[in-house]
């Protein structure tokens, strides 16, 4: 376990280290050492991080993962095509956004969608959340345990949600075949009925 943890982070640092070296455009001593000191404290830091449990459920996965079993494994060629179908809808999203601006009536009908999900872990829920809000036109307010709460600008912007492709696409980074992933969705118009 601890030549894992140590492995990431040499990972993690050797990463960060090449975005700084790609964002920077500077390659000379200077820039290479505040680069390597800048990485190092942040590896540093997170390492402390990294050995505190936030969530509840967080914990039970590692409980898990010591037991030997993997509840967090991600399908890594699946990856591969979850993260160009995501950059389609966002694409996607940004048009249709991007049309309703821009018309004189303005088809604006914000709203908030409330719903459930079957997602077999943390992580999951992390990356749904995350993914929701990188669409234009949709943002993840709160997630609590199986709960998600989303605000939409308009009608379309709620259809990767209330058809369940997005949820779906997710599960399926963990799982070959998920079961219906979105359940008890609830369309919210008002504020009271938050």
């Amino acid at each position: 376990m601890k030549r894992i943890f140590i492995l990431n982070s040499v990972i993690q640092f050797i990463l960060l280290f090449g975005l700084w070296l790609l964002l920077s455009g500077h390659y000379d001593p200077t820039h290479i050492l505040m680069g390597l000191f800048s990485c190092l404290l942040v590896t540093l830091l997170n390492l402390r991080l990294r050995k505190y449990y936030y969530f509840k459920e967080e914990l039970k996965d590692t409980e898990a993962k010591i037991k030997g079993i993997a509840p967090g494994r991600i399908r890594i060629l699946r990856l591969f095509f979850y993260i160009p179908w995501l950059i389609w809808q966002i694409v996607i999203s940004s048009l249709q956004v991007a049309y309703a601006v821009l018309r004189p009536k303005m088809p604006i009908d914000p709203a908030l969608i409330r719903f459930k999900t079957k997602l077999p872990n943390l992580e999951s829920k992390v990356i749904l959340g995350n993914s929701i809000t990188l669409t234009p036109g949709t943002i993840t307010i709160r997630i609590e345990g199986d709960e998600f709460l989303v605000h939409a600008l308009m009608d379309v912007s709620q259809t990767g949600i209330l058809d369940g492709s997005l949820p779906t696409e997710v599960a399926k980074l963990y799982e070959r075949t998920p079961e219906q992933v979105v359940q008890q969705v609830e369309i919210i118009k008002s504020s009271a009925e938050i």
